[in-house]
């Protein structure tokens, strides 16, 4: 596992560095012909890692309800994001990484509610949560490449 939490922490990098390369205004522009934004899909991110992992674990997530109805599967931006919760979404995308290994290496997560994600990818434990993440993330870095084109 410790290699795909490297993974993991290289893909966060990644989009921390995306982040950090442009205004607010133009993370928040939906190009035409998409239906979210950069910072949309970072924020998507991080909600997806939580539900996979803390919540098909059974354990509460470690953000807020709120950003689950924000930026969970099925959404889309609906007001441009603040530069309050833009702050807020840059510490969450580096700092829950700590905090989910350190839950992960210290056995905090004993049980999974066994699922199959839309994908097709059947997920029966937390590793593979945790793996399925690090394909999703990369799906979502694809997208952030094919907007960024457009800003």
């Amino acid at each position: 596992m410790k290699a795909t939490f490297k993974t993991w922490k290289t893909s966060r990098n990644l989009f921390l560095t995306l982040l950090e390369s442009y205004k607010l205004e133009q993370l928040n522009h939906i190009p035409q012909g998409f239906n979210n934004n950069l910072i949309w899909n970072i924020g998507h991110v991080i909600v997806a890692q939580q539900g996979l992992v803390y919540k098909g674990s059974g354990l509460p997530a470690q953000i807020s309800d709120e950003m689950f109805g924000k930026y969970g599967i099925g959404t889309k931006p609906e007001t441009p994001v603040s530069a309050d919760e833009y702050k807020e979404l840059k510490s969450l995308l580096m700092d829950l990484i700590p905090q989910t290994e350190s839950d992960y290496f210290n056995g905090k997560f004993v049980s999974y509610h066994e699922r199959t994600t839309k994908t097709g990818f059947h997920l029966s434990s937390v590793e593979d949560a945790i793996v399925f993440n690090n394909f999703h993330e990369g799906l979502h870095m694809g997208y952030v490449m094919s907007i960024r084109k457009f800003i």
